[in-house]
């Protein structure tokens, strides 16, 4: 009897308070260090998703950039001014870009905006002209009479100028296929016997006969009333007659927010969703988008290339002598130079000389969406940065942390299509 009631009391034994007490606490404070590494493990992800997201959407909007850059010039004067390919001297009556006509421009922002002035950056603004609707010409024959109008007819020989059926995927284009690159409002390019013109597109037919109409905006000169040697001719279809056609667009890209109403409309939406968020006031973008004859933002060609984009720039190599000559000598100038303006300026009543660039050094830097470091780094020589203050300020469990880590690309871009320009 006396065994039993020493089992039993054995067999109900258990923990005292005290050792209940430490267990919890211990419990507790494993419970906690768990917690904390779980909340900074998803935070490092989030970080460093969010920095990886900025590189990803740089290189691809860099990349782009980029292949623009080295495209600068194709089937399209470097420099209308000094070009002797020209057959008519550009006039101040001529449309903004066609008598500044040149491969790059760079001037300075209309705009600026408070994050990039803070940081130390005024981005320029760059244009770029050359063929970027297609790579094809089209050959063509002047239809008489010669007026407020002219009309080319492009020759239907598919076998001499399959550029058509490219066009009209392997049948002759219809009306909406010859005004997807014959676009209204834009500058036609027309070589005849080895002589430039330009002129204004106001329409565009397809079907079995395609023809391209131009105005006099600028003027064409023609043959029967101009200097004898330089001028357009119809030819009557022959072979002194044909003329070879490409469209040429102005290109722009600049650091900032969406300007034509259908890119605001487009991205409304994405500002909206964040623009409470710590570092979206201010936020700019590479953005890129087609001018007309004026200078003025085509609505519906702007893009978004590249966002959260906080830093670009442009250095240029050139050929600084012995231009006309074999062996030209050749420099680099950065855009604290005394002649960075002579290269990159306007060329309409000026002297600059952008046929003389040879090559582009482009930077175009991003920033993460949010900030996550307390302090900035110094920047580097060449004028990037690492470090890009959001001046967000905000509260919680990143309070203090005002800097935005930055992704930065930089390549050099020859172009191909003035290597040989010396003149």
């Amino acid at each position: 009897m006396i065994g039993h009631r020493k089992r039993t009391r054995r067999s109900q034994a258990g923990f005292t308070l005290v050792e209940l007490m430490v267990a919890l606490t211990g419990g507790l404070f494993i419970s906690l260090a768990v917690f904390a590494l779980a909340r900074d493990s998803g935070r490092f992800y989030q970080r460093e998703s969010r920095i990886a997201s900025a590189t990803v959407s740089g290189l691809i909007g860099f990349e782009r950039l980029r292949t623009d850059i080295a495209r600068a010039g194709f089937l399209a004067s470097p420099n209308a001014v000094r070009d002797p390919r020209l057959c008519a001297t550009p006039a101040a009556s001529w449309p903004l870009n066609v008598r500044n006509l040149s491969s790059i421009q760079v001037s300075a922002p209309a705009t600026t905006y408070a994050p990039l002035t803070a940081n130390g950056r005024n981005p320029p603004v760059l244009r770029l002209a050359g063929s970027y609707g297609s790579a094809d010409q089209f050959t063509a024959y002047i239809e008489p009479p010669m007026g407020a109008t002219t009309t080319f007819h492009l020759f239907v020989n598919t076998v001499k100028q399959p550029a058509l059926l490219r066009l009209g995927a392997g049948v002759l284009p219809d009306t909406t296929a010859m005004q997807t690159v014959f676009q209204n409002g834009r500058l036609l390019r027309i070589v005849q016997n080895g002589r430039q013109h330009y002129a204004q597109i106001v329409g565009a037919v397809g079907g079995a006969s395609p023809t391209v109409t131009v105005n006099t905006t600028p003027p064409i000169q023609f043959r029967s009333g101009g200097t004898v040697g330089c001028g357009l001719t119809d030819g009557g279809g022959s072979a002194a007659g044909v003329s070879l056609l490409n469209v040429v667009n102005f290109i722009q890209y600049q650091l900032g927010q969406p300007q034509t109403p259908t890119a605001i409309n487009t991205f409304k939406s994405v500002f909206q969703s964040s623009e409470a968020g710590p570092g979206e006031a201010g936020r700019t973008e590479l953005m890129r988008v087609e001018q007309d004859l004026n200078g003025d933002p085509i609505d519906g060609t702007e893009e978004l290339v590249a966002e959260y984009a906080i830093d670009f720039g442009l250095q240029f190599t050139v050929v600084t002598g012995g231009a006309g000559c074999c062996n030209p000598t050749i420099g680099t100038i950065a855009p604290g130079s005394a002649t960075y303006a002579t290269f990159t300026g306007a060329v309409f009543g000026t002297g600059n000389t952008p046929e003389l660039i040879r090559s582009v050094r482009v930077r175009l830097g991003v920033r993460s969406r949010e900030p996550d470091r307390f302090t900035t780094i110094a920047a580097p020589p060449d004028g990037g940065l690492f470090r890009f203050r959001t001046g967000s300020d905000f509260l919680g469990d990143k309070q203090g942390e005002d800097y935005a880590r930055v992704r930065t690309f930089q390549a050099d871009v020859a172009l191909q299509n003035q290597m040989s320009v010396l003149w």
